[in-house]
């Protein structure tokens, strides 16, 4: 395993693990909450029949009632007895004896001598937990009706809540430093990589002035002589030969020039670069090119599109871009040259009619050296995107196989 796919392991790992901490953590404070509130209810259920069964003892002993009025206790906030006809025989607010029930929460007690609790709203806005008892007093059947405050029972359910809003605010703010940390190690990584790439195209460009130097010159000398042998010899086939040293020099220049423009830098002072003649200037050179391929050139670009960079430098890439259309194209089809304004960007699309490029092919046609053609440098396209970054622009690909290619690329405008 190397570095990268030990390094990528463990970020799995540890995201798979943080995940698996915050999931327990989650069911942890929820079950502690389902727990508190069951807890609750108990809590109330035990009150309400530990009081119901005090207040038959009190009814028992006392027919009358009158003991019951001087029964209370914080948690109470009512209590009452009815008979099987709704009628309310004692109620803690006197106002209320003799009335009739408008429910039938009490049902239960009469058909069934069961014992019913559950919270109920009253007119209040209070939320209490009323409780149904069947109490016996001179051998008949009562139902006790008893509504208790659930604030202290409740104090259960609110720890568990705190519980529950801390163990989430410790994951959010843990997850939140997390990707705060995986950013900043991205971005420091991401730091070195640009880095080790400007310390690369250093060293390229060192090498460049080197070729320039040490190569162009003989190789000029090497082209020069050729092309003087290829017009004195007589013979065919020694015509034939030469011709292919010319070739062959011809095409080292070509890669020496690319590797050299590869490795040059961007202008150090932008200026206002209209699109369109930048354009103009490249179609005016590739036109015979063209031409002799039959490829046609559909151009439809606004004067009004400027550009913050250097006219050279854009050349160069229009450049790159129409050539490689062309080659996609040697039995003729057609080059689409449009541009518009996209609020403060200029987006500029360069579409050719060719086979397309594979889709394994797609991720690596910027990479420097990378071609798919037999005798291409593998620059053209790199070269584009060094000169579209230089410009604080990007380009995106967009292939049809069969059916051509698209380059769409982005450029802030000129103020």
């Amino acid at each position: 395993m190397n570095p990268l796919e030990r390094r990528n392991s463990l970020k799995l790992l540890s995201l798979l693990s943080g995940i698996s901490i915050s999931v327990i953590l989650f069911w942890f404070a929820a079950s502690q909450y389902k727990m508190s509130t069951i807890l609750a209810e108990e809590n109330l259920r035990g009150l309400a029949l530990s009081l119901s069964t005090a207040m038959e003892t009190i009814a028992a002993k006392d027919p009358t009632f009158a003991a019951l009025k001087d029964f209370q206790t914080n948690d109470i906030a009512y209590f009452a007895l009815i008979d099987r006809k709704g009628t309310i025989l004692f109620h803690v607010n006197s106002a209320l004896v003799g009335k009739k029930l408008g429910d039938r929460r009490s049902a239960a007690v009469f058909e069934k001598g069961e014992f019913s609790g559950g919270r109920v709203l009253l007119g209040t806005g209070e939320v209490v937990y009323e409780s149904n008892a069947p109490i016996h007093v001179r051998g008949i059947t009562l139902a006790l009706r008893l509504a208790l405050h659930t604030y202290r029972a409740d104090s259960i359910i609110r720890k568990a809540r705190a519980g529950v809003l801390i163990i989430v605010s410790l994951i959010t703010v843990a997850w939140g430093m997390a990707f705060l940390l995986n950013r900043y190690a991205i971005r420091e990584e991401r730091h070195k990589r640009e880095m080790a790439q400007r310390r690369e195209m250093a060293r390229l460009g060192e090498m460049g002035a080197v070729i320039a130097h040490e190569i162009r010159n003989p190789l000029a000398g090497i082209k020069g002589y050729a092309q003087l042998l290829q017009e004195k010899q007589g013979d065919e086939e020694d015509r034939l030969f030469t011709g292919l040293i010319v070739s062959e020099a011809v095409r080292l220049e070509e890669i020496l020039n690319g590797l050299l423009a590869y490795t040059q830098s961007g202008a150090d002072t932008p200026v206002p670069v209209p699109v369109h003649e930048a354009v103009a200037r490249t179609l005016a050179v590739i036109s015979p090119e063209a031409v002799a391929s039959g490829v046609g050139i559909d151009c439809s670009l606004d004067d009004s599109l400027v550009i913050a960079g250097s006219l050279d430098r854009l050349e160069q890439l229009f450049l790159n871009l129409f050539r490689n259309a062309l080659q996609a194209m040697p039995n003729g089809g057609t080059i689409k040259i449009a541009g518009q304004r996209a609020g403060n960007n200029i987006e500029i699309q360069v579409t050719d009619t060719g086979p397309g490029i594979a889709e394994e092919d797609l991720k690596r046609i910027f990479e420097p050296f990378f071609t798919t053609k037999v005798r291409g440098t593998g620059l053209g396209l790199a070269l584009c995107k060094k000169i579209i970054e230089e410009h604080k622009g990007n380009i995106q690909t967009e292939s049809i196989p069969g059916k051509g290619t698209a380059f769409k690329m982005m450029f802030p405008a000129a103020s």
